[in-house]
């Protein structure tokens, strides 16, 4: 079971974004890290990424961030605090207790 987790937060410069967030990904598949969540968004040198793996243990995430930081185009990595873990379910099913928007919209109705 993989239940230690690192958020990595860096910048990739605006050369070739797309080519390096995919040795990024590949460095993670190569480690046996699973892919929590990524998220990106472009900035004015070229795309900040937030990266959340999860690993057996401490060791393949140091390894992981030593890897990221000696790729070509990947400034800075930064380690950002994981917050407290939720659990599976309440994850898998967040949005299954919000009704659809003509149900919720029927019921305000009926109840006036």
């Amino acid at each position: 079971m993989k239940n230690t987790q690192a958020n990595f937060r860096f910048c990739i410069e605006d050369d070739a974004p797309i080519a390096t967030l995919e040795a990024v990904l590949a460095i993670a598949r190569r480690l046996d890290l699973d892919l929590c969540s990524l998220r990106s968004h472009a900035i004015a040198g070229g795309l900040e990424v937030q990266l959340r793996l999860a690993a057996a243990d401490e060791d393949g995430l140091t390894l992981c961030r030593m890897r990221l930081n000696n790729v070509v185009g990947i400034l800075a990595v930064r380690v950002l605090p994981v917050a407290a873990a939720a659990t599976p379910l309440a994850t898998t099913y967040a949005y299954s207790a919000i009704p659809p928007y003509n149900s919720a919209h029927q019921h305000r109705q009926e109840s006036v």
